[in-house]
């Protein structure tokens, strides 16, 4: 493993604490909320740990083939919409296990709103480089 790979893993490892603590408080309360999954040593420790090995490696594999660096003051499209892909589908997760929507409104509202914002930034042009910054 080359000096940058080891950057990226060690990275990544110190960010997936917070998919660690996502998962250690998400996935309980899943869990105690819906019905029809069963309260047991898998789905309570089991699906975290699987959530965050999956989203860990996923963000390595990401950063490696993209070369992208996922920080904030040098923020790139794609970084940026697999962060709100993450994120937006916890909450869909959520949205169908616990709350009892149809999978078809949210998978439709999770499409929509992410193609409005795809648009939206397009037509702002807010990634655009050839802006200046002001100040």
């Amino acid at each position: 493993m080359n000096l940058e790979q080891e950057r990226i893993v060690r990275e990544e490892l110190w960010r997936s604490i917070v998919w660690a603590g996502l998962g250690i408080v998400g996935w309980p309360t899943v869990v105690a909320e819906v019905a029809w999954v069963d309260q047991n040593l898998f789905t309570v420790f089991g699906l975290p740990v699987i959530m965050w090995a999956v989203l860990t490696a996923g963000m390595i594999g990401f950063r490696t083939v993209t070369d992208a660096e996922l920080q904030r003051d040098m923020i790139s499209l794609p970084a940026y919409f697999v962060e709100a892909a993450i994120l937006g589908g916890i909450g869909a997760v959520y949205l169908v296990t616990a709350g009892g929507y149809s999978p078809l409104l949210v998978a439709t509202g999770y499409v929509s709103v992410g193609a409005a914002t795809v648009v939206w930034y397009r037509y702002a042009g807010v990634f655009n480089s050839t802006t200046e910054t002001t100040g």
